[in-house]
């Protein structure tokens, strides 16, 4: 007997069967690494390509998920590589280490329900497309450790975070969670309980953090979107450092806590998934009292930049070590990228230092509930990371009047941002994500030192974001720009004036059409690792 094979499944199975062959020039990346099936292209897919070709019955959720679980099972390494012994949380285990929990046959049962919506034409924004959550976001259900020894053994989630309603009402796929630092207290990603998480493009690297681990799973193929959430950087940085596109939000867009200095946003490998994702978490949410309404709605298209200002800042005063080479580069390549689109970009000098803003910032921060937080967890100073007990230390400095000085700082540092920027008919204001792209994954910022231009530089001094945290009604676009010498690539912040999301996303938007173009051709993570 001969079956008759439906348009839809012969449409599939073409798709996949050119995937495997190489044959698909048109949106299907290739894997760079040796020995490695093509197939394994499925796993890249944009959310826009999945999309697509879900619809036309070209490929099933089913297909991507695979795709994607595959190669979790083959980069990541074991759950937990690291081990839960304390003396072993540094230990390298010679994989990615991006994923705390399996969620896998919730996800794959959830992928054959998108299939059928698909096929009875009632499928939702994000129909089938898989988001990796951030282990921060509440999922009924589900763990959340924190990154901590003390909640290993923590009760599963009784409710979903507005976020993740949100994203499920649309039909996204739930497949795993990612690693953080303790507490979100740092900005790279290990910790005693999980270990440490390596970046794809080169595992001797950092992935950045807190939202490390789902930089580090898009970075890697194990999943399309990704959950990340900001209080210092912590989108930014793992979007800098994993070639990624993440946006922080101003405070109250997407629906988060009463915490000015935080706000949950999307991190994707393309300008159109973040815009597709950031569409679908923005807006209110009756879980959520700090929630702007009505609800912004974010273009994939905008205007050319023509006659469009925009200022640049190296930002080479922050530290006397000024910024890496590279980024410099990068930067002056972007601005490049925009002045061939017709916009007029004008270097600027804030004059801002890490010296004179960071521990303002950071007391102003542990006053908040990250704060109470340490404190709380301090009987148990023993169990926790080393940076973790630093900064317990720190929270006892916070409090009154450590919030009057932060609200006085953002104050001032507005006021010159609107009389020498925005007051001055800029549309944005570029900037540099991090002074260098050059700290191994396990640094520890307690004891070690960065190297920037030569010279050491201790702690944080060499990350550029939190003071957006800060001025949090500002939006912030992190856009790939560039790769370092140690195939590490670049960020850089895109700055719009507050609440002015649209401007941040129109210059944007202008660069990812005509600029660096990661996880296409040969740009793609290779997994060495080198110093």
């Amino acid at each position: 007997m001969i079956s008759v094979i439906k348009r839809r499944d012969f449409l599939r199975l073409s798709a996949i069967a050119a995937i495997e062959a190489g044959l698909f020039s048109i949106g299907f990346p290739r894997s760079s690494l040796a020995g490695a099936p093509a197939k394994e292209g499925l796993a890249y897919l944009t959310a826009v390509e999945q999309i697509q070709y879900f619809r036309e019955g070209a490929l099933s959720p089913v297909d991507v998920l695979t795709a994607q679980i595959e190669r979790i099972n083959k980069y990541n390494g074991p759950l937990n590589t690291s081990g839960r012994e304390l003396k072993d949380y540094l230990k390298f285990n010679g994989q990615v280490n991006a994923v705390t929990y399996e969620h896998f046959g919730q996800a794959m049962q959830a992928a054959k329900e998108a299939e059928k919506r698909y096929k009875s034409g009632s499928a939702r924004a994000l129909e089938g497309v898989t988001v990796a959550v951030k282990d921060e976001n509440d999922v009924r259900g589900w763990r959340v450790t924190m990154g901590s020894v003390l909640l290993q053994d923590a009760p599963p989630a009784g409710e979903n975070a507005a976020i993740i309603d949100m994203l499920l009402s649309e039909g996204a796929i739930l497949h795993i969670q990612t690693t953080v630092p303790e507490l979100y207290i740092h900005s790279q990603t290990w910790s005693r309980l999980w270990g440490v998480t390596r970046n794809p493009w080169n595992l001797h690297y950092a992935v950045g953090g807190s939202s490390g681990g789902s930089g580090a799973a898009l970075a890697a193929g194990f999943t399309t979107l990704a959950t990340g959430s900001d209080m210092g950087g912590s989108i930014r940085i793992p979007a800098s450092l994993c070639g990624l596109y993440g946006f922080k939000a101003p405070f109250g867009r997407v629906p988060t806590s009463e915490t000015t200095f935080e706000t949950l946003g999307p991190l994707a490998r393309t300008f159109d998934d973040m815009v597709l994702m950031q569409n679908v978490i923005t807006g209110p949410h009756p879980k959520v009292h700090a929630a702007l309404r009505p609800k912004l709605d974010y273009p994939r298209t905008y205007g050319g930049l023509k006659g469009v200002r925009i200022a640049l800042d190296y930002f080479e005063s922050w530290i006397p070590e000024g910024i890496d080479p590279s980024v410099r580069e990068a930067l002056a390549d972007a601005a490049a990228v925009l002045r061939g689109q017709g916009a007029v970009v004008d270097e600027v000098r804030l004059g801002w230092s890490y010296a004179g803003q960071y521990k303002t910032f950071m007391h102003g921060l542990l006053s908040t509930g990250i704060g109470a937080m340490l404190l709380n967890a301090g009987q148990h100073r023993d169990k926790l990371t080393s940076y973790a007990a630093h900064f317990l230390k720190e929270a006892r400095n916070g409090g009154p009047e450590a919030m009057a000085a932060a609200d006085e700082l953002a104050t001032r540092l507005h006021r010159q941002l609107q009389q020498d920027v925005f007051g001055k008919g800029y549309r944005a204001l570029l900037m540099p994500t991090l002074a260098t792209p050059y700290f191994p994954a396990d640094n520890d910022p307690t004891t070690d030192t960065v190297m920037v231009n030569g010279k050491p530089v201790k702690g944080m001094a060499h990350v550029l974001t939190y003071i957006w945290n800060l001025l949090s009604r500002y939006p912030v676009v992190d856009v790939p720009v560039g790769i370092a010498g140690n195939n590490i690539p670049i960020g850089m912040q895109v700055v719009g004036n507050t609440f002015d999301d649209l401007a941040a996303f129109q210059v944007a938007s202008g660069y990812s059409r005509t600029g660096l173009h990661l996880y296409k051709g040969d740009l793609f993570p290779d997994y060495r690792n080198k110093a």
